[in-house]
């Protein structure tokens, strides 16, 4: 029973690590790097995010196209492929 309980946790912990370390990445922006990326990151993501919100609130597909195209605008490249930093979608 211990056995099989710690095991289980264990599970969950490697799980939840993989979510949490955000394998895939994919917004660039060519003019920042390091801590400046992350803060830009941060602040244009959360712009674009309110942005979309407000502007299709009940939609969650033409937040997304609206997020992306908002942070196009900013400058930001998207790679689906996995380089870069990834933007998620929180409950209201």
């Amino acid at each position: 029973m211990r056995r099989s309980l710690i095991a289980t946790l264990f599970a969950m912990l490697a799980a939840a690590a993989l979510l949490l370390g955000g394998c895939a990445k994919p917004w660039t922006h060519p003019d920042y790097s390091g801590k400046t990326l992350d803060r830009k990151f941060k602040e244009d993501s959360l712009t674009c995010e309110v942005q979309a919100g407000e502007k299709f609130p009940l939609d969650k597909h033409k937040q997304n196209a609206q997020f992306i195209m908002c942070m196009t605008d900013l400058g930001w490249n998207y790679h689906p492929d996995g380089e870069g930093i990834t933007f998620q979608t929180k409950p209201r």
